[in-house]
């Protein structure tokens, strides 16, 4: 029963994607990043930097709280939970800010699933689920933010687990003289998943990000990234348009190199969305077409107090 069970795991992965494993690590989530093409790794800050790059938590200068949801394809569902504050006071040196600490949650909830027995008669059917519970630390001195994250990450499938430990590293730079950001991160670093005798590693992912405030109430945003072992490299950009007071429109693209296999986050294309900024709250809201597949809608909501 375990091998039928793994054997419908494999099968229901996208074709060319098992070149690492836990490939729910990849999916966005943050509203806001999505509609932008998923070209965050500059443009991070608070919260929800802990999945994009880690050096955005030092930008939090009080608690958050965030909260976002995904309809995901084949009746799964996405989300994450975090909360963001600083733990500790100021640093003697010059322009240093407080140290803050990050907590999130992730979780793909799949649909139940149908089991087979050897002789392929029915099963009955099975869960699954796939979660990581990250913890991120974070600093900025100076025109840099510096950030860790720290992971755990889980993944089950009719009672087998898989299970690894991983590292997130970030740091990010502003320039005093240019409406400029550039950010670099490191995510996934860490040990392998084994489902009984099948070991995989994380989706190491190397991103460089670039942010340009091209005038009051208009950004541009570029990623670069390299998956290291799946053997991808993806780009993708992004616009945002502040149109009224605390109100923005959202555009952006990604592509990479994979041929058949699924993009970093598993798509290749345009996605959009919108933002509502009111009473120190964000409400973001982002959809992305997958083609046959349909679409997946993210919806965002992070407070500041």
């Amino acid at each position: 029963m375990k091998k039928i069970v793994f054997l419908a795991l494999i099968s229901a992965m996208p074709a060319g994607a098992i070149e690492s494993g836990a490939q729910f690590l990849k999916i966005d989530t943050s509203a806001r990043a999505v509609s932008m093409g998923s070209a965050y790794t500059a443009l991070s800050d608070g919260i929800n930097s802990i999945a994009y790059n880690p050096a955005g938590l030092s930008s939090a200068g009080g608690l958050e709280l965030c909260f976002s949801h995904t309809n995901w394809l084949l009746d799964s569902t996405h989300d994450f939970i975090g909360v963001a504050l600083p733990v500790a006071g100021m640093s003697r040196q010059p322009a240093a800010g407080p140290l803050v600490m990050g907590l999130a949650l992730a979780r793909l909830s799949n649909s139940a699933m149908e089991a087979r027995n050897a002789d392929r008669s029915a099963g009955g059917s099975f869960a699954s689920y796939d979660q990581a519970l990250s913890v991120g630390l974070a600093r900025q001195a100076g025109r840099y933010r510096m950030g860790i994250g720290i992971k755990y990450v889980e993944s089950v499938i009719a009672g087998i687990s898989a299970r690894a430990g991983a590292v997130d590293l970030g740091l990010s730079r502003d320039f005093r003289r240019l409406p400029v950001t550039v950010g670099l991160s490191v995510q996934n670093l860490g040990t392998k998943m084994r489902y009984i005798s099948q070991k995989d590693p994380l989706p190491l992912t190397l991103a460089a990000g670039l942010a340009v405030n091209v005038i009051p109430g208009v950004s541009f945003v570029f990623d670069i990234r390299r998956l290291v072992y799946d053997r991808e490299m993806g780009i993708s950009f992004g616009t945002e348009y502040a149109v009224l007071s605390g109100f923005a429109l959202r555009t952006g693209y990604m592509a990479d190199n994979a041929g058949a296999k699924p993009a970093i986050s598993g798509r290749n294309g345009f996605s959009a969305g919108a933002g509502l900024n009111f009473w120190s709250t964000r409400l973001d809201y982002s959809l992305t077409p997958y083609g046959d597949l349909g679409s997946a809608q993210k919806i965002t909501l992070k407070k500041s107090f």
